[in-house]
């Protein structure tokens, strides 16, 4: 027989029976109140993810109506049933920008075209919906009407039981304080269709410009082409042939109003020269003697204007070496004789161009045995017509191909070069007029594709016509604007103006806004176009 204590006797034990039961009535509790838990959970959740979301979207909102708002002009966007949309625009400076969906994270992307990051989201709906300035209610998607875009955004709640967020703005285009800068073309006019390789341009009048070009069979041919200044269409007069051998890559300066030197690589490969005259009654062209002025080689000539007599002559030898002569023009007889030459590089000087400074001093331009883009001013002596160099620059260390120069003002001259991979860059080279020595500036890539065979002319003070060959050797445009106080470049406008073929363009000032470009077209066919540059107003 056990013994109880006083303890024991009092508390009795717990028994099975009462466990069970109290175990159940817990799990009765807890299944009552958890729903309650739960839905406690998903409100504060919803609440939580409902206000991220809202705030989420009033930045996108915000960030949309402010950088549309300040839109130059819209160039692209998406149809305005699409609900994950896009739409590309550019600002006052030129600079492309894009807002779209990405399609991994659902997040609406901004920034430069081609340089896009998360901005907001993630949104299930980023709808563009496009106006012009009269008509609130048709929805449109030409982009030079475009007025006003309305923007419709929803953005995902994460909760289990939240509710997404649309939101939605408008924003204006303003009236008349935004401009964007465009370039158009006129018909295109093919001059010769059996060859017109490698062109030379030269203003004649305001609507009469002489071109001289390697024509069938390589012979050097030259015509002069009318331009219609009510149409802007291109014609041609009777074409001449100046050298029935051969007359490849040709350079023309003007001599007088009815004369032009032209110098050009001719039979085999030798240099020649020789004066063209123009009867601006008929537009016929003749010729005078022309002039060996090297029985070696001599690829490629570029003309620089010293006076009505002289007249600095740039080119490539025999061993690709870069020499430089003066080409003496008697204006009685139109006889051409040659000063002394000047060897300016010794190991190789490929596609020189020439910019004149001042009567005793030119520019020079050209890609050195590496395709390194080197740049020397060449000295003058206008008493003996003797030639030296002063300090070269290498301004491109990696590749610059095909220069072309176009000077700026006293000191300061445009360089458009093909860059390495076949890439379009443009820098500016600065002149010492004191020890003649050149620098740079800070170079811009202004087609990161390709750009070959560059030609520049001049707009205005700080805008600049370049026309080249773009990617798939089809014809492009563009003009830069120069920021005189930084020396910075940026792109103002371009143009596709041959969708087929456009190599070794050159490009000639008309008037402000219409330029004349020929071209090497489809087939090595002879082809030329008028392309406007005009700055539009938003109505």
């Amino acid at each position: 027989m056990r013994n109880q204590t006083r303890k024991t006797l009092f508390y009795p034990a717990l028994t099975l029976l009462e466990m069970v039961i109290g175990l159940a009535m817990m799990v009765v509790i807890t299944a009552m109140l958890l729903p309650q838990l739960k839905a406690i959970y998903n409100s504060w959740d919803s609440q939580v993810n409902a206000s991220e979301a809202l705030q989420n979207g009033r930045f996108l909102i915000d960030h949309l109506n402010r950088t549309l708002s300040r839109a130059a002009r819209i160039t692209a966007v998406s149809d305005s049933a699409t609900t994950s949309g896009y739409i590309e625009f550019m600002d006052n400076d030129a600079n492309s920008f894009r807002y779209d969906v990405n399609g991994t994270s659902n997040y609406v992307q901004f920034g430069l075209l081609g340089d896009l990051s998360d901005l907001a989201g993630p949104v299930s709906q980023l709808q563009f919906t496009c106006y012009d300035s009269n008509d609130l209610d048709t929805p449109i998607t030409d982009v030079d009407s475009i007025r006003n875009v309305k923007v419709e955004t929803t953005l995902t709640n994460a909760g289990a039981l939240g509710a997404d967020t649309t939101l939605s703005t408008q924003a204006y285009i303003r009236t008349n304080c935004l401009s964007h800068k465009e370039i158009t073309k006129a018909t295109p006019f093919e001059y010769d269709i059996l060859r017109g390789a490698t062109p030379a341009l030269f203003q004649i009048d305001s609507t009469h410009y002489l071109c001289a070009y390697a024509g069938n069979l390589d012979a050097g041919s030259a015509v002069v082409l009318t331009v219609d200044t009510g149409t802007w269409d291109v014609t041609n007069e009777m074409p001449f042939e100046y050298d029935t051998t051969r007359g490849a890559t040709p350079a023309l300066s003007q001599i007088d109003a009815t004369h032009f030197l032209c110098a050009y690589s001719g039979d085999g490969s030798d240099g020649w020269a020789v004066v063209l005259t123009v009867d601006t009654g008929t537009w016929n062209i003749t010729m005078e003697t022309p002039f060996e002025y090297d029985t070696d080689q001599a690829d490629t000539p570029a003309l620089a204007k010293i006076d009505a007599d002289h007249y600095l002559c740039a080119y490539s030898d025999k061993f690709n070496d870069g020499w430089a002569v003066v080409l003496t023009v008697n204006t009685g007889t139109w006889e051409i004789t040659k000063e002394t030459p000047f060897e300016y590089d010794t190991d190789q000087a490929l596609t020189p161009a020439l910019a004149k400074i001042d009567d005793s001093h030119y520019l020079c331009a050209y890609a050195d045995k590496f395709t390194d883009g080197q740049a020397v001013v060449l000295t003058v002596n206008t008493g003996t017509w003797n030639i030296t160099k002063e300090t070269p620059l290498e301004y491109d260390t990696a590749n610059a191909q095909n220069p072309a120069l176009q000077q700026i003002d006293a000191t300061h001259y445009l360089c458009a070069y093909q860059g390495p991979v076949l890439t379009g860059w443009v820098v500016v080279l600065t002149v010492n007029t004191g020890d003649w020595s050149v620098s740079k500036e800070t170079p811009f890539e202004h087609d990161a594709v390709t750009g070959m065979g560059a030609a520049l002319a001049q707009v205005d003070a700080n805008d600049y016509f370049c026309a080249y060959t773009g990617p798939a050797s089809v014809g492009h445009a563009v003009v830069m604007t120069v920021d005189p106080g930084t020396w910075m470049i940026s792109n103002a406008a371009t143009l596709e103006f041959d969708s087929t073929v456009a190599t070794t363009p050159i490009i000639v000032k008309i008037d402000p806004e219409y330029y004349i470009c020929a071209y090497t077209g489809l087939g090595d066919d002879g082809w030329s176009v008028v392309l406007k540059y005009t700055t539009i107003l938003r109505p």
